[in-house]
């Protein structure tokens, strides 16, 4: 086990390095409040202790960044189901030999203009995934960077007004630009505007983007159309972003509960491949 000192969150060591303070972890911030790299351990050999740990870091700063794994499928699943339960999206071409994996793979001229935003993974079901995983087997030599906000920070930046209209407001989420749309389920689901994380205790706004998220509940079409796009843009300011540039055997998770994520399509036509192991978290609660 990998001990550091006791610091204060935002102290700096003799490299200047902002550290986050944990007794198990060697950790460093990677923004102001958003990301979070976690270096000296490999995966696959962590204890229970550092599992509970990388759960808290990761849904306190959205992002967790893993640098020199070397994972196999097998170890992938093993990890992220000692996160929660193993989920996967409806609709998603399973992999033959790993069915709770997907292989993520697009060149960036496949998907001109391109069609995802920012989003959260799975929204449209009763229990989306609480951490979503990508391990890259596969790099692009330039751009295809992943893009993270934290949407603790976009809640915490309404005025107290807007957070109290929000309330009791339910967004509706749907499937959207799947392989296979006929295997999503057919029942409206919804969710509350701003979520409770049950970790950290802090609110967050429950968005995706437009084309999945397209109705408040109550409301006339105009007044839901104007609200979502009003806090869709709301939740993408530059200053709640961390930017990750994919390095080989980097190993990411996030937090679908308080994040939104996209990918940055610049890298022409080569190919990115990554696998993606996701876990499913609870039924979203306002309080």
């Amino acid at each position: 086990m990998l001990i550091m000192e006791s610091l204060r969150i935002g102290e700096k060591d003799s490299k200047e390095t902002t550290l986050v303070e944990t007794k198990i972890l060697n950790t460093e911030l990677l923004t102001g409040q958003t990301g979070v790299r976690i270096t000296g351990l490999a995966i696959s050999e962590i204890c229970e202790d550092q599992v509970s740990e990388i759960k808290r870091l990761v849904s306190e700063y959205c992002v967790g960044v893993f640098p020199g794994q070397t994972l196999s499928p097998e170890e992938q699943l093993r990890f992220v189901e000692r996160l929660d339960p193993l989920t996967f999206t409806p609709g998603e071409q399973r992999h033959s030999q790993w069915p709770n994996l997907n292989v993520v793979s697009l060149s960036s001229t496949s998907t001109l203009p391109p069609i995802n935003g920012f989003h959260t993974d799975t929204s449209f079901v009763p229990q989306p995934p609480s951490y979503t995983t990508l391990f890259p087997k596969l790099l692009s030599s330039r751009g295809g960077d992943t893009v993270f906000v934290n949407q603790y920070m976009a809640y915490e930046a309404l005025s107290p007004v807007m957070q109290k209209m929000l309330r009791g407001l339910r967004f509706r989420h749907k499937a959207a630009q799947l392989k296979n749309l006929d295997e999503v389920p057919n029942e409206p689901v919804w969710h509350p505007a701003v979520r409770m994380h049950p970790i950290t205790g802090r609110r967050a706004i429950y968005i995706t983007q437009p084309n999945r998220c397209s109705e408040v509940e109550g409301m006339k079409p105009k007044e839901s159309k104007h609200l979502l796009e009003f806090l869709y843009a709301h939740c993408q300011h530059i200053y709640a972003m961390y930017r990750h540039r994919w390095q080989p055997n980097d190993f990411v998770i996030w937090d679908n509960r308080c994040s939104m994520h996209t990918g940055v399509f610049d890298h022409g036509d080569e190919k990115r491949v990554m696998h993606r192991v996701m876990c499913q978290g609870e039924v979203p609660y306002e309080s």
